[in-house]
């Protein structure tokens, strides 16, 4: 297939999907901007052709960003909903450019670079997740590469508020207010007289936003019920006892065994009672992250006793396209040279080296890669998943950003 029939190919269907977004935009959207408190600085996207990046904080961030800019665009997303029936709606009607969990990513990025030199606009959230304490998460320098080599411009989308809105982890939406700006716009011939390391770095410039600085600028409210339920998804060392997943939350109250204490208010800010010594999640999460670097050759040497471990989990396997259920109630262990998958009689042993990818998804989902086998494991309890990705990072001898 030559570069012309193949790009056809591409091409194809996307008038069609551009209407749709335009049906969306014009029906769903008033609707779905009124339920997020969104509002947005008007812009104009000059370039026919672009790569979108933003930073992401909500599930909908994709419709935001249609919304706000009012131009089509195929979405990177988890290639889950590209499957069965939602994934029928979701190729057809949206054109979504699938990208596998726990997976490399050189098949998307083949398909992203497809797209824009056949004439299709991409959106992407670099992060790869939602952010899961407010800061814009990290954001790989290949991301760069791609925006230089993709002969189409560069348009970065930041959002604020988005976070306090509704954390990553959290168990209720609040009410307050969330924001959109296009930040710039990079033409083809702009980016081709930056080096690639300029590009990434104005691309985590311009994506970068810390919520409880912004919130700290507006003095906005973000009111709702039991503001500090399904911390623990995420606080998974007690900043006081250095104890693992040993924090509690009910209602707006965080706490520990130890005699740690705090509230959770409107501001997304701590009120400090007793042995708290953070003012917001951020702060918290940035001294997990070190914790782990600091201590990662002692945990290393937990090989007798589980360092973190948990039950009441849904696990599903799938292996060269072929998805199968394994389990309804499994329960996982991470020591400090392996990872425990056990359910009924059967206990699945996979060493630290032999896992080439662990992510999480949402609050209650991780996944992990062994060869070409994928495992994806949902969690019915509320306990921190988060934790076992820390410790593969660091166990495996990969930063932990």
């Amino acid at each position: 297939m030559n570069d012309q029939s193949g790009y056809s190919e591409i091409r194809k269907g996307a008038g069609f999907q551009a209407g749709v977004y335009a049906f969306c935009r014009a029906v769903i959207g008033p609707w779905v901007t009124l339920a997020l408190h969104f509002s947005y600085k008007p812009c104009r996207i000059k370039s026919k052709t672009f790569l979108a990046l933003g930073n992401h904080t909500q599930n909908l961030d994709p419709a935001l960003l249609v919304i706000a800019t009012k131009r089509h665009m195929r979405f990177v997303a988890n290639a889950a909903i590209t499957k069965g029936f939602v994934g029928l709606i979701m190729n057809n009607f949206f054109g979504v450019i699938p990208r596998e969990k726990g997976a490399k990513g050189d098949k998307a990025i083949a398909l992203i670079e497809a797209n824009l030199r056949a004439g299709v606009s991409v959106g992407m959230f670099p992060e790869g997740n939602r952010c899961w304490d407010g800061v814009t998460e990290f954001i790989a320098p290949r991301t760069a590469k791609l925006a230089k080599e993709s002969g189409a411009a560069l348009v970065t989308y930041r959002f604020t508020g988005g976070y306090l809105l509704r954390p990553r982890w959290a168990k209720f939406k609040r009410s307050g207010p969330m924001r959109g700006e296009l930040v710039r716009e990079y033409s083809p011939e702009e980016l081709a007289s930056m080096t690639e390391e300029e590009v990434y770095a104005a691309i985590c410039r311009d994506l970068h936003v810390d919520a409880f600085e912004e919130q700290a600028k507006t003095g906005d409210l973000y009111r709702g019920k039991n503001l500090a339920e399904g911390l623990q998804y995420a606080a998974y060392l007690c900043p006081s006892c250095h104890r693992i997943g040993t924090v509690r939350t009910s209602g707006d109250c965080i706490s520990c065994g130890c005699g740690l204490q705090a509230r959770y208010s409107e501001t997304g800010s701590f009120v400090k009672i007793d042995r708290m010594p953070f003012d917001n999640f951020a702060q918290w999460n940035a001294f997990q992250k070190k914790w782990m670097h600091e201590n990662c050759r002692s945990l290393m040497m937990q090989t007798e006793s589980p360092i973190a471990s948990d039950e009441g989990f849904h696990v599903t396997r799938e292996e060269k396209g072929r998805r199968e259920k394994l389990s309804s109630d499994a329960s996982v262990a991470m020591f400090g040279d392996r990872f425990e998958l056990s359910f009924g009689d059967r206990r699945n042993v996979f060493r630290i080296s032999e896992i080439s990818a662990f992510g999480t998804a949402l609050s209650s989902s991780m996944y992990f890669t062994v060869g070409d086998e994928h495992y994806q494991l949902v969690s019915t309890r509320t306990v921190s998943l988060l934790k076992y990705y820390a410790l593969w990072r660091c166990l495996s001898g990969r930063a932990y950003y």
